[in-house]
């Protein structure tokens, strides 16, 4: 498991989705988290960046990411989640400034993810992910949640290429040279 979640999570800092020291990981075992620490380096991932926190309660989340509560709660309305990868792409991100939804206009991006919606409050996540498989928040992210790494680690970097696709061809449009 954790040699999967440190695949993806390094496959995502080098597609340039995740900074340095962005985003974090988690993968949820009967009433046991596993989540990154905070400040974990999501390219150079080891097991000791992992903290198992508690499913229904706080007691144990002392030096686990930041965004433990939000996993929390989106396991907790979502029985069939067992991941979630929270990541910072910097063109949905820059998108997510602008827009309320994502629709991506890519063939590959628009069979994945055919909406990606926007929030504002990131306390929405748990209700968005039960109807869609990621979701961004507002200048701050995207949180992807399903069945297994390799599923949540396609939504993100679909939703970032989609993304991409969408701010070049807008740039093409408005001024590009053409072909």
């Amino acid at each position: 498991m954790f040699s999967d979640i440190i695949k993806y999570c390094k496959e995502l800092y080098f597609q340039g989705t995740n900074n340095s020291h962005s985003g974090n990981v988690s993968y949820c075992k009967g009433n046991k988290i596993y989540i990154t620490r905070h400040g974990a380096r999501m390219g150079d991932l080891s097991f000791k960046d992992f903290i198992v926190v508690n499913l229904e309660d706080e007691k144990k989340d002392q030096n686990a990411s930041v965004e433990v509560n939000v996993h929390r709660e989106i396991y907790i309305a979502n029985p069939d989640v067992k991941t979630i990868i929270h990541a910072h792409p910097p063109h949905a991100i820059a998108l997510s400034l602008s827009f309320d939804k994502i629709i991506p206009i890519d063939v590959e991006g628009n069979h994945y993810l055919p909406e990606i919606p926007i929030v504002a409050e990131v306390e929405k996540l748990p209700e968005y992910l039960c109807k869609y498989k990621i979701v961004l928040v507002k200048g701050h992210g995207s949180f992807a949640a399903g069945k297994d790494f390799e599923e949540v680690y396609l939504y993100t970097s679909v939703c970032e290429s989609a993304s991409k696709i969408l701010i070049l061809n807008n740039s093409v449009k408005s001024g590009g040279s053409g072909c």
